[in-house]
């Protein structure tokens, strides 16, 4: 398991335009990079979070899981999206993750609900 090292997030350093400048908490671990905001919605607060490797690369489905349970819990739901092209934002390679308020759990899965 690697160590996540805590560092500055745009918002602690002013810096981003837009969304970017809303994170406000910032993990690494040597290879992985992850941010983090919350986003207040109907279902209750949401952690947004995004993540991106050192070589720049895709992350396999695996270690995005390893990364959701280090830093946001194991006992956590977490959603990516693919959205409807007019809503694609594309502009770095990056992926996103949305992390539910305990308890909430989806209605859907691959297991029987």
């Amino acid at each position: 398991m690697n160590k996540w090292i805590g560092r500055p997030s745009p918002k602690s350093m002013h810096t981003g335009t837009g969304w970017v400048r809303e994170l406000n908490k910032a993990w690494t671990d040597g290879e992985y990079a992850v941010m983090s905001r919350v986003v207040k919605t109907d279902w209750g607060d949401v952690i947004h979070a995004c993540m991106r490797n050192t070589d720049n690369t895709d992350i396999p489905w695996a270690e995005k899981q390893r990364i959701k349970n280090d830093l946001f819990g194991v006992e956590s739901t977490a959603i990516e999206v693919f959205p409807a092209q007019t809503d694609l934002v594309d502009e770095a390679n990056m992926y996103h993750f949305w992390v539910l308020p305990q308890g909430i759990k989806l209605p859907f899965g691959l297991k029987e609900v």
